[in-house]
C-alpha cells in the first residue's frame, strides 16, 4: 500500500514538473513566432490569422480528447503531446514565408490540446479529497513556466538568434516525453467514467449559475490572454521596444499571476468566489482600458501586473467549478474547460487582428467592452451563484 501511495505521489510530482516544462517552451515559442513572423514582414492582421488558426483547433480538440482520454487513458496522450509538440518547433526552424507559420501553428495547438486535459483529469483523478490544493500547487507550476518562458524567449532572441527558442523548446519536448513513457502512472477509473463521460453538457439545479458564470469567464480571460500573447509582441515591438524589454513585460504578467494562484485560498476566504469573478473581471476591463492608451515599457509593466492578477483569480476560481462539475469524467469536465479557453484563444486574435487593420490598439477596447458584458453577466447570476 505504501509503495502504491509513494508511486501515484511521485507520478503527480512528474505530472507538476511536466506541467511547467510544457508551459515553459509554449511561452517561450508564443513570444518567437509572432517575432519571427514580423521580421519576415507579416503584418498585425497576419501575425492575428496565425494565433487564431492555433485557437481554432483548440476550441474543439480539448473537447474531443478529454473525452478520449477517459475512455483510452492518459499516459498515452501526455507522451504523445510532449512529442508531437517537438516536430512542431522543428517545422518552426524551417518557415521562410508568414503564412507556413498556419498549418504549423495548427500542429503546435493539436498537441497542446491533447495535453492539457489529460494533464488536469489525471490530477483530478489522483486527488480527488485534495482537489483544491493539486490545483493550487498545478496553477502554480504552470503559471511559474508563464514567468520564465517569455523571458527566457526574448533571451534567447537577443542573444542568440531567432532560431533558438525553437530548439530550446524542442530538446525540452522530447526529453519529457521519454521520462513520462517511463514515470506517469494513473489511478483505476471510475466505474462510471465512460458512462458520464458520453453524456451532454448539463447545467441544472444549484450548479446552473456558477456554470454558466465559469463559462463566460473562460471565455473572457482566454480572449484577452491571447490577444496579448499573439499581436502585443509584434504591437510592442513596432513602438520600439526591444524582444527583452518584451519578455521583461509577459515576466511581470506571469509573476503576478502565479503570487495571485498563491494567494487564491486566502482571498476566496475573504471575498468568496463570486467576489474573485467580479473583481477578476473589472480588473481585467481596466487594464484593457490602461492598454490602449499606453504606450511605453513602463505604463505596459502596469497594465500586465493588472492583468495577471485579474487573470490569476479569474482561473483559479473557474478551473475548480469546472472539474467539481463531473467528477465521474474528469476529462470530458476538462476537454469542456480547455475548449472553451480555445474559443476565446479563436476569436481573441482574430477580431483584435481585424481591429488592428483601423487602429492598432483597438484590440484593447475590444477587451474592455468584453470584460463589462462578462461582469453584467455575473451580476445577473449573482444570487443563484
Amino acid at each position: 500500500m505504501c509503495k502504491v501511495l509513494c508511486g501515484k505521489r511521485f507520478s503527480l510530482s512528474f505530472i507538476f514538473l511536466a506541467a511547467f516544462a510544457y508551459q515553459m517552451i509554449v511561452g517561450v515559442v508564443g513570444i518567437a513566432v509572432p517575432i519571427y513572423a514580423n521580421m519576415l514582414g507579416a503584418s498585425l492582421f497576419i501575425v492575428g490569422i496565425i494565433g487564431s488558426a492555433g485557437g481554432l483547433v483548440y476550441s474543439f480538440m480539448p473537447l474531443v480528447s478529454g473525452i478520449l482520454c477517459d475512455r483510452i487513458g492518459r499516459k498515452l496522450f501526455i507522451s504523445v503531446s510532449l512529442f508531437s509538440y517537438g516536430v512542431s518547433c522543428l517545422l518552426y526552424s524551417l518557415v521562410q514565408e508568414p503564412l507556413m507559420f498556419i498549418p504549423i501553428k495548427i500542429l503546435e495547438w493539436i498537441s497542446v490540446a491533447t495535453f492539457w486535459p489529460a494533464v488536469e483529469s489525471l490530477i483530478a483523478d489522483s486527488a480527488t479529497e485534495e482537489l483544491e490544493d493539486a490545483l493550487k500547487k498545478f496553477n502554480i507550476s504552470w503559471g511559474s513556466a508563464m514567468v520564465v518562458g517569455p523571458l527566457m524567449g526574448g533571451i534567447l532572441i537577443d542573444e542568440l538568434s531567432i532560431m533558438a527558442p525553437f530548439f530550446f523548446a524542442m530538446l525540452i519536448s522530447f526529453f519529457f516525453g521519454m521520462l513520462s513513457i517511463i514515470v506517469v502512472r494513473e489511478p483505476r477509473k471510475p466505474l462510471d467514467a465512460e458512462k458520464d463521460s458520453r453524456g451532454k453538457l448539463k447545467m441544472n439545479g444549484e450548479h446552473d449559475g456558477s456554470i454558466v458564470v465559469a463559462l463566460v469567464t473562460i471565455f473572457l480571460f482566454s480572449s484577452i490572454v491571447s490577444i496579448l500573447m499573439s499581436l502585443f509582441p509584434s504591437y510592442a515591438r513596432d513602438l520600439g521596444i526591444s524582444a527583452s524589454e518584451i519578455g521583461v513585460i509577459a515576466f511581470t504578467f506571469g509573476a503576478t499571476r502565479v503570487v495571485t494562484f498563491y494567494q487564491a485560498p486566502r482571498i476566496e476566504a475573504r471575498i468568496k468566489k463570486t467576489g474573485m469573478l467580479l473583481i477578476g473581471s473589472l480588473v481585467l476591463g481596466f487594464a484593457s482600458l490602461a492598454t490602449f492608451y499606453s504606450g511605453s515599457t513602463l505604463s505596459f509593466l502596469m497594465c500586465f501586473l493588472l492583468f495577471g492578477f485579474g487573470t490569476g483569480i479569474s482561473y483559479a476560481v473557474s478551473i475548480a467549478l469546472v472539474l467539481r462539475w463531473r467528477k465521474s469524467s474528469t476529462g470530458y469536465a476538462a476537454g469542456v474547460f480547455e475548449s472553451l479557453i480555445g474559443t476565446g484563444y479563436f476569436l481573441g486574435p482574430l477580431i483584435g487582428g481585424f481591429l488592428s487593420k483601423f487602429a492598432s490598439n483597438l484590440p484593447y477596447i475590444y477587451g474592455f467592452f468584453l470584460s463589462l458584458i462578462v461582469f453584467l453577466i455575473q451580476l445577473w447570476y449573482r444570487r443563484r451563484f
